[in-house]
């Protein structure tokens, strides 16, 4: 058992680390054994924040959907920025996807003042006007998200933090779904609310998030730990974000000329690869993970660059996406289309 005064300055020492919501102490204290009800949590919560520290006091924000944070405000918490910190800054400014920036650059403004008043002896302003134009992101096959996709990222965010599964409405073919929130993925050029389906046995869903028609947050809470392990083990298990073709996981082996493999050998694709260097120069990279269009789109652009050693059904399916591409354009052709 804990008494009350260990109970209260784990609370402190929590709230110290990282700003808390009622929702996530209630979690914790479960997970510590901590016996106590949720009126006698509250109390401590308001009693924590009575108290006179040292170093700073407790305070609470009102946030959307009325909810109430609790976070330490440290006394003489900001210290003075570098010019690594500034610039560092910046490239987060400056390589936010501008789809996404044109709809907040209200709240970037308000941080950059926030940064500039509590920076004046860092030459934050001048980093801030010799490099505003110096650093940008390249809006090249980016989606133009709308208000209404912003204010989308956003709840899915405020579901994130506070455990709540969502529901999802698809356009297209007008599915619904309820959804655990697991992660905001920014994946070429595209933003994808990815989720484990409830309603299908925890299966991973990647939805773009122009596809997205309807969304709400519901009250149904969840416990992240639970789907963590899940959620990472069936990304990893695909190329990029599409479906695979199967269950299956595949020991995909690749062989590349020398000058091309230099080049794609040192991206990364996958968190599974390998590349080595073989003594005739070529490189060979391995995977292991499924088979998806996405795979078999970004061996068709390698082109004659690759060499697809292993196995079998993605060498098939390749060719049989290359067979279906040239039948197009050959029919096209036969009626005048090009």
């Amino acid at each position: 058992m804990f008494d009350k005064l260990n109970i209260l300055t784990r609370i402190i020492e929590k709230i110290k680390r990282f700003p808390v919501t009622f929702e996530s102490m209630r979690e914790w204290i479960k997970y510590e054994n901590i016996e106590i009800s949720d009126r006698t949590l509250y109390r401590y919560l308001k009693e924590a924040e009575e108290l006179r520290m040292n170093d700073g006091r407790i305070i609470t924000i009102e946030g959307d959907f009325n909810k109430k944070t609790w976070k330490f405000e440290y006394d003489n918490s900001v210290n003075e920025l570098k010019e690594n910190d500034i610039v560092s800054f910046l490239l987060l400014k400056g390589f936010l996807p501008n789809a996404i920036a044109k709809h907040r650059q209200q709240h970037i403004d308000k941080i950059e003042e926030v940064l500039f008043k509590a920076q004046s002896k860092s030459k934050f302003e001048y980093h801030l006007e010799t490099l505003r134009k110096s650093i940008a992101a390249h809006a090249f096959g980016e989606y133009d998200y709308t208000g209404q996709h912003i204010e989308y990222i956003g709840g899915f965010v405020w579901a994130m933090q506070h455990s709540r599964k969502v529901r999802l409405n698809i356009s297209g073919d007008n599915e619904t779904f309820i959804g655990v929130p697991m992660q905001l993925l920014l994946h070429k050029g595209a933003v994808y609310l990815m989720s484990l389906d409830d309603t299908s046995g925890n299966k991973l869903r990647t939805v773009n998030l122009k596809d997205v028609n309807q969304f709400e947050i519901l009250t149904i809470p969840f416990d992240i730990r639970k789907y963590e392990q899940q959620y990472n083990l069936e990304l990893n298990k695909r190329f990029g974000v599409e479906d695979n073709i199967d269950e299956n996981e595949y020991d995909i082996v690749l062989q590349f000329p020398s000058k091309s493999g230099t080049i794609v050998c040192n991206h990364f694709w996958h968190v599974s690869q390998e590349t080595i260097r073989l003594p005739d120069g070529k490189w060979e990279m391995r995977l292991s993970c499924g088979i998806n269009n996405e795979l078999i789109n970004w061996l068709i652009e390698l082109n004659e660059t690759v060499e697809i050693l292993q196995p079998k059904i993605l060498l098939d399916k390749t060719l049989e996406r290359i067979d279906k591409g040239l039948s197009h354009i050959r029919n096209q052709s036969l009626k005048g289309g090009i």
